[in-house]
């Protein structure tokens, strides 16, 4: 079996994790008296876009105390997650690299890929740095928020940068259906952050990255079936 295809089929095997984690995370328990920011309905995406002690007041007191368990659960969790979702990502652009050494924009993704990963254990550093203080009664620190901020931008802006580059490859491949998802979750981040982190947006984006998370498979499929592009063919 040539390596390009065995990427492939890993990559298929961590959108098969990618869909499974959000099922192991399970559903957060009752918010408590203190609601999220403005928009926000899902308690990490209201955690990670915190910008002030105030966002994070649905996370302080003893009547939080069950969705504070919930997210230190879910933390624990996470640090696997990106291994699934950039992962799947990263072996994507490593196939499309090994069919065609020369081309060098799926090395330069696989790479975005990789670092994916590292900035996403970092935003979790954090997140785990303020879960801790919040349970300890503490408010949450302005320098601990103002890294969040940066280390949630900084994974959110590379998700974004390898989503616009696999619509690219999928485009220079004549697969262009396939590269719609991608332009729309990569303008999805693009317009999150300069709405200022809103809770509305940020959960928009959110739901918009779902199908372009499951192109990954779905490319990987038919590129395994042998339905070889232009620039595929060219190379062999």
């Amino acid at each position: 079996m040539r390596i390009s295809k065995l990427a492939f089929i890993t990559a298929i095997a961590g959108a098969v994790a990618t869909l499974v984690f959000p099922i192991l995370f399970g559903s957060p328990p009752d918010l408590g008296a203190a609601p999220m920011a403005d928009g926000f309905v899902t308690p990490i995406l209201a955690l990670e876009f915190a910008r002030s002690a105030a966002d994070l007041a649905f996370l302080q007191g003893e009547g939080a105390e069950a969705l504070r368990g919930f997210l230190v659960h879910t933390q624990s969790l996470d640090r696997f997650f990106p291994l699934a979702y950039a992962g799947m990502a990263a072996m994507f652009f490593l196939a499309l690299g090994l069919r065609n050494p020369g081309r060098w924009l799926a090395w330069a993704a696989l790479a975005v890929a990789l670092v994916t990963v590292g900035a996403d254990w970092a935003e979790n550093a954090v997140m785990n740095r303020l879960l801790a203080e919040l349970g300890a009664g503490a408010e949450p620190r302005a320098n601990l928020l103002a890294a969040l901020h940066g280390h949630t931008w900084i994974k959110w802006g590379l998700i974004g940068l390898y989503a616009a580059l696999f619509s690219v490859l999928l485009w220079q491949d004549k697969r262009r259906l396939l590269a719609i998802p991608g332009v729309v979750a990569a303008l999805a981040i693009a317009v999150t952050w300069l709405s200022g982190s809103n809770g509305q947006v940020a959960e928009i984006m959110s739901t918009l990255l779902i199908p372009f998370m499951l192109t990954f498979p779905l490319a990987a499929v038919m590129y395994l079936r042998g339905n070889s592009a232009p620039s595929e063919q060219s190379a062999a």
